[in-house]
């Protein structure tokens, strides 16, 4: 995959997150590199985490997705 066209994935992924309707999905960061994305972060809940990873899951197309975001009870 292109350079360009990782860093659309990942400014498209970034943009889908900081819009959500979760307050906490809006402060999560998303790199792009090689032909993967990486979903960084805290949230509160598992359910956020899979949340986050499944709501940049439509832009990802064949990145692989790496979900490092941190649970904090």
């Amino acid at each position: 995959m292109k350079p360009d066209n990782r860093n659309a994935i990942a400014r498209a992924a970034r943009e889908i997150l900081s819009n959500s309707s979760v307050r906490e999905l809006r402060f999560l960061r998303v790199d792009g590199s090689a032909n993967q994305l990486e979903l960084t972060g805290r949230v509160g809940s598992y359910y956020h985490k899979q949340l986050a990873q499944e709501t940049i899951r439509r832009v990802a197309g064949d990145m692989q997705m790496v979900n490092r975001v941190q649970v904090e009870a």
